[in-house]
């Protein structure tokens, strides 16, 4: 491996003396030309495509473009498409052909993305299918197969790009904002890496040789195109494209490529933990308890020694690592909304370094904690800002200034704010600063519950005290000016994890009014509470739902009854693993009794006893001993789970 910091000096001191262009940080990224840009999986096969053959196919899309779009130059047109190569040669062949890219996001409402496109006056639309009906549509394939029709062209000698794109907010806040960013804007972005690799060398840490980042976060969101596309990208690294974003492509790609560094936002990160602690749960009391234990001497460990520490979590946790995200993982940031304090303490604990980064849609991305000790990473800063902007607190709320922020914000309804870059922009977050210079964001201002004393109540700091591991998803608002606790729980929940929930929510409930937090109310409902293409809830869409009947509400002592039986449990346990039995044994529920032999009397194999262990795993989420053949009836099973339930 080449000397990074000599490399990466040698880039930096290119983009200083550059022109600050987009057509500049094309160049400068693909002259890389042997490495590897990008890797998927084409039929169980991984495909690699270097960066001589991106370069190459990004300047041929610019000549299909030049021939195929007949708006005036220097208009907007849009891109429509997830995360793949043909997004990223798509995307610099619109600028190298001399077109402003507004980028689209396919995971907003059809209607708001309409919005943008007539705000920006937006004529053509890149796209996988003819979604737009008002505009020209040129179809790109949807994945990372270069496109025949593509090839067929040869690369544009470029005369004039456009050196503008757009990027839209999340829409969180119902308040759609376009922002403008130039290329001098993310060449100062791009420059803020040689800082964060200075500042803390697990950046750089690659596993067999080579350096690979998950292309999870999409490239049209900030903070994807930012700290996953162009910080890495510029030294030649290596991008991991998904298939789908279904939970175990996820885990799956990021195991099976080798990947390194994962971006993404608290959901993902959340999830995992959920996850972790449902795996920790189904092992025995003693068991437990060791494992708790081993967590807090992971975080100590780690605290004197990071990398040692982090080695050394890793051997201990071993089963763990190897069904979460595997060995070869190195560095991850959460970014994008409030990650729970739980979840980084146990992501970190059990050996994964995850870091906690800040930034905006109107900013870009402005800091992260990097300090590489563990008790840092779990105290939720999100650093000191970068070289190219500066922070201060005015009345709780965070300002920001510097060259390195969107040039202008054009809003739906026709407003446009220029950003001077010395003059202050209001974040509208919550923000403080420690005595050793490092910032803590701790939700919006909107969102604050003031309560009738007076006294001020942030719904994210309360929400980070929550890792509620039963419920599908939650969300502390204000509902009609009372703090409020809402739920989600699955339709179809069994009595079992409707008594789950109920009894995790009412600990949870009890123990922050006993911490002095007015929580009036408690609900559950079994709508989502949040857009399945959502990075995190929204607390004004939520209300807005809730307001016009879309979200149904119901008290959440209702959620099941106080009197509800161990023999209503059972039964219903029993139900549950008669089906298991059924499925694997290819019968009718019907030809199977309850004190039947799995083997000898329904005649199944030791491969089927395996089946039926992971089955019944995953739907009870407790562990079997694979060696232990003891239990071999739906009601022995049934009568394990029971009691294994009622002790957790």
């Amino acid at each position: 491996m080449e000397n990074l910091i000599k490399y990466v000096n040698n880039k930096n001191k290119q983009l200083l003396n550059s022109d600050f262009t987009f057509e500049y940080l094309f160049n400068v990224t693909c002259d890389q030309e042997n490495r590897i840009f990008g890797e998927y999986i084409d039929n169980f096969k991984i495909v690699s495509v270097s960066y001589k053959e991106l370069k190459s196919y990004s300047l041929k899309m610019a000549s299909f473009f030049d021939a195929n779009i007949k708006d005036k130059k220097n208009s907007f047109v849009g891109l429509y498409l997830e995360n793949s190569i043909n997004w990223v040669a798509s995307f610099w062949g619109l600028l190298l052909s001399g077109y402003k890219v507004a980028l689209l996001n396919p995971k907003l409402p059809y209607e708001v993305n309409k919005q943008v496109i007539k705000s920006l006056g937006i004529n053509t639309v890149i796209a996988s299918s003819t979604i737009f009906k008002d505009v020209n549509a040129i179809i790109i394939d949807a994945n990372n197969k270069f496109s025949d029709s593509v090839l067929a062209y040869e690369e544009l000698k470029v005369k004039a790009s456009a050196n503008e794109i757009a990027i839209c907010s999340t829409a969180t806040s119902l308040n759609i904002k376009i922002c403008i960013y130039t290329g001098y804007d993310i060449t100062y972005q791009v420059l803020n890496a040689k800082s964060i690799i200075k500042a803390n060398n697990m950046v750089k840490k690659h596993y067999q040789g080579r350096l690979k980042v998950l292309a999870f976060l999409p490239f049209y969101h900030i903070f994807g195109l930012i700290a996953a596309y162009f910080w890495f990208s510029l030294f030649g690294r290596t991008f991991v494209f998904l298939k789908d974003y279904a939970p175990e492509t996820i885990l799956n790609t990021i195991r099976r490529h080798n990947v390194t560094h994962v971006f993404a936002v608290p959901l993902l990160w959340n999830t995992i933990a959920k996850e972790v602690e449902k795996k920790i749960d189904a092992q025995d009391e003693a068991r437990i308890k060791q494992i708790n234990k081993w967590m807090g001497r992971s975080i100590k460990i780690q605290s004197v020694f990071s990398t040692l520490g982090m080695n050394f979590a890793r051997k201990i946790f071993k089963e763990i690592i190897d069904k979460t995200l595997g060995d070869s993982i190195k560095f991850l940031i959460s970014g994008g909304g409030e990650v729970a304090d739980q979840t980084l303490r146990l992501i970190n604990a059990i050996g994964y370094p995850l870091f906690n980064g800040y930034g905006s849609t109107e900013i870009g991305i402005t800091s992260v904690e990097l300090r590489k000790k563990a008790k840092y990473r779990c105290l939720g800063t999100v650093g000191k800002p970068f070289k190219s902007v500066q922070y201060k607190i005015d009345d709780d709320c965070l300002l920001v200034k510097g060259t390195s922020t969107c040039s202008k914000i054009i809003y739906i309804d026709g407003k446009v704010q220029k950003l001077n870059k010395d003059e202050w922009y209001q974040t509208c977050d919550i923000a403080k600063i420690d005595n050793k210079g490092y910032y803590y964001i701790s939700g919006r201002l909107d969102d604050v519950y003031v309560a009738s004393t007076g006294e001020k109540y942030n719904p994210d700091l309360i929400e980070k005290q929550c890792l509620l591991k039963e419920v599908s998803n939650f969300s502390i608002l204000n509902l009609k000016n009372k703090l409020t606790l809402i739920v989600q729980v699955e339709e179809d929940a069994s009595l079992l994890a409707k008594v789950n929930v109920k009894t995790e929510v009412e600990e949870v409930v009890n123990r922050l009014r006993s911490e002095g937090y007015p929580l009036f109310n408690v609900y559950f409902t079994t709508d989502p509470l949040m857009n399945k293409n959502a990075i995190k809830v929204s607390r004004k869409l939520l209300t807005k739902n809730i307001d016009n009947g879309i979200i149904t509400l119901h008290d959440f002592s209702l959620i099941c009854s106080s009197d509800i039986t161990e023999e209503a449990i059972e039964d219903e346990i029993v139900n549950k693993v008669s089906q298991v039995f059924s499925e694997v044994l290819n019968k009718d529920i019907k030809e199977i009794g309850l004190n039947q032999h799995f083997i000898f009397d329904l005649g199944g194999t030791s491969l089927d006893y395996i089946s039926l262990l992971v089955k019944l795993k995953a739907a009870f989420n407790i562990e079997f001993n694979f060696d232990d053949a003891s239990m071999a009836t739906i009601k022995q099973f049934s009568k394990y789970i029971m009691n294994n339930k009622l002790e957790k």
